[in-house]
């Protein structure tokens, strides 16, 4: 009935890790909870894990307060591309969320989008600076794409209807670190607003999933 598997038998061993390296992984996502801040910006906030405990928590700022589509619209279409979803509603549900001022991981009720939670994903991730309140320097990943956890077919890949994946092995050496004196230009180009619709407007015909 049971076979010694000795990968499986280290990984009881480990406790969740915070990604820190550039690179390629997979997991899902623990979380997909609908946020806004402060200034209005709608986005997407996300807690990721791998299945050796990795874990991951960054969001896709997606419209601005005017409703412009930000630099995150056009990754959450290629996420929703990669897992095959065409439509994205919330629900509220009660999801495992760091609290800050406990210091530990709370159960609280949130807004979520079910659809993208709990689905095997690959995502590239870059590593980038950032100040943090005290004045010192943290650490944190972002994503660079989405593909396929299966296939790893990348989101124009499965809109063309291919069947290799090329883009990723290409795209895997152009990963970066962003030190902190980038992270301004980095959130600027983040934040300039997208072509209306994204190029997935009335394309449902056309959508191979």
């Amino acid at each position: 009935m049971y076979s010694l598997n000795t990968t499986a038998a280290r990984q009881a061993d480990q406790r969740s890790e915070r990604i820190t390296e550039i690179g390629k992984y997979i997991g899902v996502f623990t979380r997909a909870e609908d946020v806004e801040s402060t200034k209005g910006t709608r986005g997407i906030d996300f807690a990721f894990q791998t299945d050796a405990k990795q874990t991951a928590n960054f969001t896709l700022w997606t419209l601005n307060a005017d409703g412009k589509e930000l630099f995150g619209y056009k990754q959450l279409q290629a996420l929703m591309t990669c897992l095959r979803v065409k439509h994205l509603e919330t629900k509220t549900a009660i999801v495992k969320k760091w609290d800050r001022v406990a210091n530990q991981v709370l159960d609280v009720e949130a807004d979520i989008f079910e659809d993208l939670m709990d689905r095997p994903i690959g995502i590239l991730f870059e590593t980038e600076e950032y100040e943090k309140n005290d004045g010192s320097l943290g650490l944190k990943v972002v994503p660079a794409a989405f593909f396929d956890a299966d296939t790893e077919l990348m989101a124009s890949e499965i809109l063309d209807k291919k069947v290799q994946p090329a883009q990723l092995a290409k795209m895997l050496p152009t990963l970066k670190h962003r030190p902190l004196k980038k992270a301004v230009a980095t959130q600027q180009r983040h934040a300039s607003p997208a072509p209306s619709g994204g190029g997935f407007d009335d394309m449902d015909d056309d959508i191979p999933f």
